[in-house]
């Protein structure tokens, strides 16, 4: 495994994380037949594995289902060994004012705190949504952030993120100055932070943490289990599925050398709820790279359609 620095919290990550959302709840596609989430035995093997592998950088949330718990039971006695983030809302858009907000976030911080047994978390990132004026107000007007400096002030946090939907919002917590990191989609098909954002946290010294680099499993061999409705996603893997032939890696883990080919990513979330796919994305950390030819004709392969590049939108759980 090869680590990483986390902007500028100097902490060093492993470049492959875990993704902890399908231990705890039904989520992405899934081949026929193939159960939902594992046992706790199996995610308590899966979690100590992925440490042994080198593995530090833990990501979960408390809308993860039961995850934290799992995580709580499962790695207490190795609390010291790796990075818990999680994540935590902070439902303006829900109605709730800007004192209810910092109430909920307050309770949700105290109730990760308890599942996930520990006394602090090392980064708590806030859900971002799909709403960009009020992501942009949310950030601007601060109250969420003078929340979370509350938590840091108390030792239940070391360091703040942002889990950004837009380019927008991610760039308007950039220049705010007082998040430590970003965490945004990025894959071989939606590129969309490449340009601005990415450049922009760099020189901002901001932490940029990646999810969705296999989409939502439509970037793995479950891609055939995607739903008639996503064809134009579906034809378009199809082609992609033709350039990972040239190579000799699987297509999961083109998928992920392409996103670890880009040197201001500090680390990239990879959910696994099984111990092959585990393996299968710790072994993408070796410092190996696609090659130029492939790496250039994979740029081709950007897919403009908001819609198709959010899972949210595909009715899958």
């Amino acid at each position: 495994m090869r680590y990483r620095v986390l902007g500028r919290t100097g902490l060093s990550v492993s470049e492959i994380s875990l993704g902890t959302v399908e231990l705890g709840m039904e989520y992405g596609l899934k081949e026929e037949n193939e159960s939902s989430v594992p046992a706790e035995t199996d995610a308590r093997n899966l979690l100590n594995r992925a440490i042994d592998s080198g593995v530090n950088f833990i990501d979960t949330a408390a809308q993860y289902g039961n995850s934290e718990e799992i995580i709580g039971r499962a790695l207490e006695d190795r609390r010291s060994e790796y990075v818990l983030a999680t994540k935590c809302m902070h439902r303006l858009d829900e109605g709730l004012d800007y004192a209810a907000s910092r109430r909920s976030i307050s309770e949700s911080i105290d109730g990760s705190l308890t599942r996930l047994r520990t006394e602090y978390i090392d980064l708590l990132q806030v859900h971002g949504r799909d709403i960009t004026d009020l992501e942009q107000r949310m950030i601007r007007d601060g109250a969420v952030m003078d929340e979370l400096e509350k938590a840091r002030e108390a030792g239940k946090i070391r360091f703040t993120g942002y889990s950004s939907y837009s380019e927008d919002a991610a760039l308007a917590a950039i220049g705010d100055g007082r998040w430590d990191t970003l965490q945004i989609a990025c894959n071989i098909l939606d590129r969309r932070y490449l340009k601005r954002v990415i450049p922009e946290a760099h020189r901002h010294g901001v932490g940029i943490v990646v999810r969705s680099a296999l989409l939502k499993g439509a970037l793995t061999k479950k891609n055939r289990f995607m739903p008639e409705r996503l064809k134009p996603l579906i034809d378009h893997v199809d082609r992609l599925v033709d350039i990972q032939s040239e190579t000799r890696y699987s297509l999961p883990e083109m998928a992920l050398r392409f996103v670890l080919s880009i040197p201001d990513i500090s680390t990239v979330i990879v959910g696994a709820d099984r111990m092959a796919y585990l393996e299968e994305a710790v072994s993408t950390s070796d410092g190996e790279r696609l090659s130029e030819e492939i790496l250039v004709k994979l740029e081709d392969m950007a897919l403009d359609d908001p819609y198709l590049l959010n899972p949210g939108n595909w009715g899958i759980p």
